[in-house]
């Protein structure tokens, strides 16, 4: 089964299932399908299964500690994978409404906008690919991935960070206009000096030319938000390349290749600025994040037998509509 057959197939057995919960200021109720439909493999191997849940519903926790405001969300995870060939990871929230315009996923309005949850399916997805060396706990080995490195990157996706613009400016439904993300909204053209374009309006008008939208997605568009100014230097913070979905700092947690040989601890400021301006609550850390320009080891990250988050250009919309029944847009 590959990524997006394992992330539709949440929405075939959605209401038929039983979770375990990581309760912080944020509650949020994982439902294992390996476990589920006893898989045997991922989260419920017999040997590390347990494991796994474990460390992910620890990462979840801490995450969920991390924000001020309160609520309940759910996410279902997908059968694994256990080929190691595609992402090590993917995750994506829902969204009810694909109508153009600016649109928020189900995790985002269930948090950030206090709204209630009117919907019987799940809030977003998540799923891992097991056939790469992770380790669950600790730093790990040259060579492997940090397990909990690559599930709060995913989780993080799923709270908002993440981009539906593509590089012809389209964005989900691939039309003029277009729906787009509340981060697209905040994405712009790098000027050099903070004074770059907007790229979309709130009704999911692309507001570039061709050729000017095209030479700007190219060398990396940047993300504006007085937070995220406060935190780089009165800079707005530059994306990775013409994948606006990911940080182009090695650092961060959003950056498109996991931690290899390393760990990164926890959000980095620029990661929790952009959560910040896209309204979340976060509170200060227990943790300090490693600086993973000098002791991290991501110059092997994408090459032959290490796993890459670089392919995950829609990582966190992978689902797009399957993820749960459809219902009207609101």
């Amino acid at each position: 089964m590959n990524i997006k057959a394992a992330l539709s197939w949440i929405a075939l057995v959605a209401l038929m299932t039983t979770a375990r919960t990581a309760t912080a200021e944020v509650t949020i109720v994982f439902t294992f399908f390996d476990v589920t439909t006893a898989t045997g493999r991922g989260f419920d191997d017999p040997v590390l299964g347990a494991e796994r849940r474990a460390a992910l519903e620890a990462v979840g926790a801490e995450i969920g500690g991390r924000i001020g405001q309160t609520a309940t969300i759910e996410i279902g995870v997908a059968p694994s994978e256990t080929d190691g060939t595609g992402p090590i990871g993917v995750g994506a929230a829902t969204f009810l409404d694909t109508t153009p315009g600016v649109r928020d996923g189900e995790v985002y309005r269930r948090i950030v906008l206090g709204e209630p949850d009117t919907d019987a399916g799940l809030d977003a997805g998540i799923v891992f690919d097991f056939g790469y060396d992770v380790s669950l706990s600790g730093t790990p080995a040259p060579g492997v991935a940090c397990f909990r490195d690559v599930a709060r990157h995913e989780l993080t996706h799923v709270l908002g960070y993440g981009s539906f613009i593509k590089a012809d400016g389209t964005g989900f439904n691939e039309t003029a206009p277009d729906m787009y993300t509340r981060f697209d909204a905040m994405l712009e053209t790098d000027s050099g000096d903070g004074e770059g374009l907007p790229v979309i309006d709130s009704d999911g008008n692309l507001l570039l030319d061709a050729s000017t939208f095209a030479a700007a997605h190219g060398i990396g568009l940047v993300f504006d938000g007085t937070a995220s100014r406060a935190a780089n230097s009165g800079l707005p913070i530059k994306t990775f390349g013409s994948d606006p979905t990911h940080s182009a700092a090695m650092s961060d947690v959003m950056f498109p290749s996991p931690a290899v040989g390393t760990m990164r601890a926890d959000w980095t400021d620029k990661d929790v600025a952009i959560l910040k301006d896209l309204g979340y609550d976060i509170v200060d850390a227990t943790t300090t994040p490693i600086d993973m320009t000098t002791t991290g080891d991501c110059g092997a990250c994408g090459a032959a037998g290490t796993p890459a988050l670089g392919a995950l250009t829609l990582g966190l919309f992978a689902m797009r509509r399957t993820t749960r029944p459809r219902r009207r847009p609101r």
